[in-house]
């Protein structure tokens, strides 16, 4: 009985690889680097965790930051009118508390709108100057609230005025009107428009009641703006007076030509 010997063909270093699948080919690389592999996944693993933290904490900062706005709020919009001491109270209070907002909390959602407030408070107190502080800190943050800004602009103006600066007031006024997202331009074209009435200036008051009443025709500001348009410029005697008297010189003209 013979036996046949099995020839098994061998590799040689210079013979091409087996082809391998994609599949095949990433273990293959993973398991080359296996250290870089997983201090990857420790590493991607650590900073969802501080990630996360983060966030919690940005969470958590603004949940303290809205009950303490709730609380000024309270305070500020709840009080008795009847009883000026308690009310005088809970306005320092409020005053008390938006401080302590903007102290601690800074960065949160909440604080441009509580510098907006406090600003209110401290001109409802007669703290002019101090309102005016708040007021051009929010105008000077890096990102105000571009709806916030025309309103927080409109209250410096009122806040100057009652100060005493005329001109500062004016020019708080105008840049309500420069702001892009302002929804108060019609109520502050009407103060500016009052002011300058006031001080004597028909014709720059006439001016801004009517760009209130072409720029802004449904503002409930319109219907008193459109009576004193007609109060400040009513028809023109004078050119009536003119016409009147040319068509009677022209009238005598004709009865001179006349044989």
């Amino acid at each position: 009985m013979s036996y046949k010997i099995r020839h098994v063909d061998k590799w040689s270093a210079t013979d091409p690889l087996p082809e391998l699948s994609r599949r095949e080919r990433v273990w293959l690389l993973a398991e080359r680097h296996r250290g870089a592999v997983i201090a990857g996944i420790l590493a991607a693993s650590l900073a969802a965790v501080v990630l996360g933290a983060l966030l919690w904490m940005q969470h958590q900062r603004g949940q303290e930051a809205a009950a303490l706005a709730a609380q000024a709020g309270r305070a500020y919009f709840e009080r008795p009118g009847a009883d000026a001491q308690t009310a005088h109270a809970n306005i320092e209070t409020a005053v008390r508390l938006y401080r302590r907002l903007l102290e601690e909390f800074p960065q949160t959602s909440g604080a441009q709108q509580a510098r907006y407030l406090l600003g209110n408070v401290l001109a409802e107190q007669g703290d002019y100057a101090g309102a005016i502080e708040v007021y051009q800190r929010f105008i000077d943050q890096p990102a105000p609230h571009p709806v916030l800004l025309g309103l927080v602009y409109q209250r410096l103006g009122a806040a100057h005025l009652a100060a005493g600066e005329q001109e500062k007031g004016l020019q708080a006024y105008t840049h309500v009107l420069q702001t892009p997202n302002a929804l108060n331009k019609d109520q502050t074209l009407f103060e500016l428009a009052t002011l300058e009435h006031q001080a004597n200036h028909p014709d720059q008051a006439l001016a801004h009641y009517r760009q209130l009443v072409d720029d802004h025709p449904t503002s409930p500001f319109v219907s008193e703006a459109a009576m004193r348009i007609r109060a400040l410029a009513p028809p023109d005697a004078a050119e009536d007076a003119a016409e009147g008297n040319t068509a009677q010189d022209e009238g005598q003209a004709g009865d001179a030509d006349t044989p």
